[in-house]
């Protein structure tokens, strides 16, 4: 039997189906496709990141076994709103205390290009052992 004839008579007895071929427009397109998502997630990323405070935790003070100070540097706009949330944390990394601050217009004598330092007492209700800046956001 000729080769095709062979193959045509596996197929049929064997109910073998050829899988339709995808065709290179169709590659092409899923492609472009994921290039596209690909592209639109990192200008999101970089966007979405780039109006967000950001602060650096310097160091704390412990006044007592029921009040700490936390040192931070926050990096901000010149024109916005932040507020911050600050935690006291016991030995076991346990949250003790926690307060906000709403920090403003800083004057520009305390300023290091966009950054200020800032200090923050906590009331806690157990011995705190260190603090640390939870999060800090933009106010409307």
């Amino acid at each position: 039997m000729p080769e095709s004839q062979t193959d045509a008579v596996l197929e049929q007895r064997y109910a073998r189906r050829r899988t339709p071929a995808v065709s290179r427009r169709a590659w092409w397109v899923v492609l472009a496709v994921g290039i596209l998502v690909a592209a639109a997630f990192i200008i999101w990323t970089i966007v979405g990141g780039s109006n967000r405070p950001s602060t650096k935790d310097v160091g704390f003070e412990l006044i007592s076994s029921s009040q700490i100070t936390a040192d931070f540097e926050l990096t901000k706009g010149e024109d916005e709103v932040v507020r911050c949330g600050v935690e006291a944390l016991n030995e076991s990394y346990a949250v003790v205390g926690y307060t906000e601050t709403t920090i403003g217009e800083v004057p520009a004598d305390q300023l290091s290009g966009q950054t200020s330092a800032h200090r923050v007492e906590i009331r806690t209700t157990n011995q705190a052992n260190s603090a640390r800046v939870a999060q800090c956001w933009v106010l409307d």
